[in-house]
């Protein structure tokens, strides 16, 4: 109870702080997103906009408060084993699913739908993507069950029904409904950071009659899901808008301030900014070119550093690219020490932060003050790691210029034919078709967005590689996905080079590194490294974090030498302008709690610069006083 009260104490401090104190609150927040999502279907978030819809009409067992600490969700408390190898929770009694409507149905919230939630993710036919090798051996007899649907459905299994394998879920797999309210998980190791997978959309409930009824239209539509978060979907037009209404039935509806979420389609970024200037946005992310020019506006007081997030950008090299002259070179580790050392990512980075462009820049896989060992260390400052995150912008013409001496050397015959390619026609329909003719100049396809920064972002780059080589050497060709990276470029392999980004899943490096591993989850270079994939074996085996970072860490700085992705800049966007009131909604570095809009505070004008600065400094103050970190 102190803690709580200490809690709504500061958030009334930071409400009120310096600048003129609070503006009234405003119960509607307006803003926008790019890329339509691809389903309703929650366990399932490719994208940023799936990501966003899910964290705030779903809850899970647990949440992260605007300190990033985890406290009770859906269920009120929780207890592990000695070794941390069990968990079980106790569910909050009388929590009740709503539809889309906002309407309590019959269905109460109960330990089954969490049993039943994983029974869904885990069945190879709903085709829920991110469940990854990491998360499917974590938890007891959940690996096995997996792979036996996928034998089963592939025709490698015969002597096993299908309808057999879903019955054993009950008896092989360690996710358990003692009784109504009390679920646990059985895994199979110790896991102190088992509360950092919770808030992953894996992780969430369903009504098992419910998806029953609706079968395989299991969110096509608003109507086909059931609601047990903090918002219910009112309206959903797709290519346009994505209305979310505040649920009256919802456990901790006190916390909710903003009543009305308005999600408008608004791909051009200078159209964002204008509906912010005319009062139909509570808040917008600026480009360089908008930073600048509303600098000299009246709006340049307004305008402050956006927080970053674990999200990190790198660029994917496709090592079986259908481009013959492309693969040859992308295979060849003197050409990506090429790439690494000239590509210019604080060039790249005055798109977003034209002032200080090497505040956003991130060197490594696993971002830094994210994940902490047993001392509270943080990994990033692991040996391996420390030295990459510390050594700044690569960018160095010579060395650029000299590995790809190299690669040319390894790779052609001395007169500018590449070895072992033929002339052939690269057809990456419907994003480029070009001819190649096996000899230098190497062609590189940049696969990018429509959207004006990643445009500008594509042609800077292309400009950049070609300076950097020469023409003679290198020419990069463009070629655009219009809504959904993966589904359009990366799974059919339409690409060369693309710019991808990636979350960070929960308190452990494996989130990441796991993924990245021969065929993992998340190697979508389809690169293979035996000794990298030992490394993470052996980090993965390891319970005692320290022992456990020592060896990722290694891993890590082997990955990054050998410049399998080329990480370049942390995710959250370099500057905004907002009538949000910084601080004031969850805090979280994994799964989904970053898009959540719970005790977002709306206010009716925008927050100044040095207003912001005033409730950071405060904001940080209470968090150091909070952590220890």
């Amino acid at each position: 109870m102190k803690a709580r009260a200490m809690g709504i104490a500061i958030a009334l401090a930071l409400i009120t702080v310096a600048a003129g104190g609070a503006a009234p609150a405003l119960d509607r927040y307006d803003a926008t997103y790019v890329a339509e999502g691809a389903s309703l279907r929650y366990f399932y978030t490719p994208d940023t906009t799936d990501q966003r819809v899910a964290a705030n009409t779903q809850d899970g067992l647990v949440e992260q408060d605007r300190y990033g600490k985890f406290v009770p969700s859906l269920a009120e408390s929780w207890k592990a084993s000695a070794d941390s190898s069990e968990w079980t929770f106790s569910l909050r009694k009388g929590i009740m699913w709503v539809d889309s409507k906002g309407q309590k149905t019959a269905y109460e919230i109960t330990a089954d739908d969490f049993v039943n939630g994983f029974r869904y993710v885990a069945d190879p036919k709903s085709g829920i993507k991110n469940l990854s090798k990491d998360i499917r051996k974590l938890i007891v007899g959940l690996n096995n069950y997996y792979l036996d649907l996928v034998d089963i459905d592939s025709g490698k299994k015969k002597d096993l029904g299908r309808d057999q394998a879903l019955a054993a879920f009950d008896s092989s797999v360690g996710i358990k409904a003692l009784d109504r309210y009390t679920v646990t998980y059985k895994l199979t190791k110790p896991t102190p950071f088992f509360l950092s997978f919770l808030v992953m959309e894996l992780f969430l409930p369903v009504e098992q009659d419910f998806l029953a009824s609706v079968g395989q239209d299991f969110g096509v539509a608003k109507e086909k899901i059931l609601y047990s978060g903090a918002y219910y979907i009112a309206d959903w037009q797709r290519d346009k808008q994505i209305v979310l209404k505040a649920n009256p039935a919802y456990w901790d509806a006190k916390s909710i301030t903003v009543k009305t979420v308005n999600l408008q389609k608004v791909v051009n970024a200078d159209v964002q900014i204008q509906m912010f200037q005319r009062g139909e946005l509570s808040s917008a992310s600026l480009s360089a070119d908008q930073v600048k020019a509303l600098g000299k506006t009246k709006w340049a007081s307004y305008i402050y550093p956006a927080e970053p997030s674990t999200v990190t950008y790198w660029f994917d090299i496709n090592f079986t690219s259908a481009n013959p002259e492309f693969k040859a070179f992308a295979n060849n580790l003197n050409f990506r020490k090429a790439l690494y050392y000239g590509i210019d990512r604080a060039k790249l980075n005055e798109l977003d932060d034209p002032y200080q462009p090497a505040n956003i820049l991130r060197n490594t896989v696993i971002p830094e003050q994210t994940v902490f060992d047993e001392k509270g260390k943080d990994y990033s400052d692991y040996p391996g790691v420390k030295e990459i995150r510390a050594s700044g912008n690569h960018y160095d013409l010579k060395k650029a210029r000299d590995y790809l001496s190299k690669a040319i050397a390894d790779l052609t015959d001395g007169k500018g034919g590449i070895k072992g390619v033929s002339a052939a026609t690269v057809d990456f329909k419907p994003i480029a078709q070009f001819q190649v003719d096996g000899k230098l100049p190497l062609q590189i396809l940049y696969v990018h967005f429509t959207d004006a920064t990643d445009t500008k972002r594509a042609l800077l780059l292309k400009a950049m590689i070609e300076s950097t080589f020469g023409k003679e050497n290198v020419v990069v060709e463009l070629g655009q996905v219009i809504d959904d990276m993966f589904a359009e470029a990366v799974e059919p392999r339409r690409f060369d080079i693309i710019n991808d980004n990636f979350r960070f899943g929960f308190a452990d490096p494996s989130a990441q590194l796991g993924r990245l591993i021969t065929d993992g989850g998340i190697n979508d270079g389809m690169y293979s490294d035996p000794e990298f994939d030992k490394l993470v074996a052996d980090a993965t085996a390891k319970t005692t974090l320290s022992e456990r970072y020592a060896i990722f860490a290694k891993a890590e700085a082997l990955f990054l030498d050998r410049c399998y992705v080329l990480p370049w800049k942390m995710g959250g966007g370099a500057y905004t302008i907002s009538k949000v009131l910084p601080f004031t909604y969850p805090r979280g570095g994994f799964g989904i709690t970053r898009f959540k809009y719970k005790g977002m505070i709306v206010e009716k004008d925008p927050i100044t610069a040095a207003r912001y600065l005033q409730l950071k400094t405060a904001f940080y103050k209470e968090l150091t006083a909070l952590t220890g970190k």
